[in-house]
């Protein structure tokens, strides 16, 4: 599979490992594949990929934006917007800080299911009433999960 759009030589066989270390893990985290990862669109769901790409390679390695630019098909000013995008809006908007944490610490999270299944539940119930209930349970069923959980840890740490 094709991850750079230019064509762009790499440097070294561990400058190319790392860029599709990091197109892998992003896509994973956002849940595309990598060819939707590197398609030119402006659908939101590429677009914030894009950016928490540019932002994880230049957290996570020593490339510098003229090189990410390069091997992403962009020009470097492109790859500085995108980690001023990732540092800056993740202040404000959850789903970009939850996006920011996990590449800072290299974890992916759980929350990502629970944005999913509310943004279903957005989409599927067309009454206000409904679509509270339906977000009321589903937080709920979350909440008891995690009480269980806890309760369990905590079990096996005073057995």
């Amino acid at each position: 599979m094709t991850y750079s759009k230019t064509g762009q030589k790499f440097i070294n066989s561990s400058d190319k490992k790392e860029f599709y270390y990091a197109v892998d893990w992003v896509s994973n985290l956002m849940r595309i594949t990598p060819t939707e990862l590197m398609a030119k669109n402006r659908k939101r769901p590429g677009v914030i990929a894009r950016h928490a790409l540019a932002y994880f390679l230049r957290k996570h390695t020593v490339f510098s934006y003229e090189y990410i630019g390069a091997i992403m098909g962009k020009h470097h000013a492109t790859i500085i917007h995108s980690v001023k995008f990732i540092n800056d809006y993740s202040v404000y908007d959850p789903y970009l800080r939850t996006i920011k944490e996990s590449i800072d610490h290299l974890v992916k999270s759980d929350h990502f299911s629970l944005r999913e299944e509310v943004m279903h539940c957005l989409k599927a119930h067309t009454g206000d009433n409904t679509r509270t209930e339906a977000i009321l349970i589903l937080l709920d069923r979350y909440c008891r999960a995690e009480v269980k959980a806890s309760q369990e840890q905590e079990g096996l740490l005073i057995s």
